[in-house]
């Protein structure tokens, strides 16, 4: 185990968010052995990602999360332990939010005033 050993990740970003979740039971590093800089007021923004530890997290594309694509990010969420429900996974609580919360979305993007806007009309904001 790292126990005296110290990480410093570059970037909040979901690879350096990916790299300390997995340093703990693949590194035996100790979590507060890990410190991620981010430069921006928000982590995981080039993914779209906004929240607060209080408040919770989301991510552009969140309900596109299903079972049938994105591996690497299930073996992630497989090996989180759940905060609030002991003997799950992360990957157990999003499956189940899932399962709960079925999308029926209709459209890829909106507008301030809710109508659907073509994917080709889409311009992003400058950053």
């Amino acid at each position: 185990m790292h126990t005296k050993s110290k990480a410093c990740l570059v970037g909040g970003g979901i690879v350096s968010l990916a790299a300390a979740a997995l340093m703990v039971p693949d590194g035996s590093f100790p979590g507060e052995n890990i410190s991620i800089l981010e430069a921006a007021s928000l982590f995981g923004r080039k993914s779209g990602g906004a929240g607060s530890p209080m408040l919770g997290y989301s991510m552009r594309g969140g309900r596109m999360l299903t079972t049938d694509n994105y591996e690497c990010t299930w073996d992630l969420y497989k090996s989180l332990p759940s905060l609030n429900h002991p003997g799950k996974s992360v990957f157990d609580e999003t499956v189940e939010f899932n399962e709960r919360h079925v999308s029926n979305s209709m459209a890829r993007l909106v507008d301030k005033r809710r109508a659907k806007v073509p994917v080709g009309e889409f311009r992003p904001p400058s950053v």
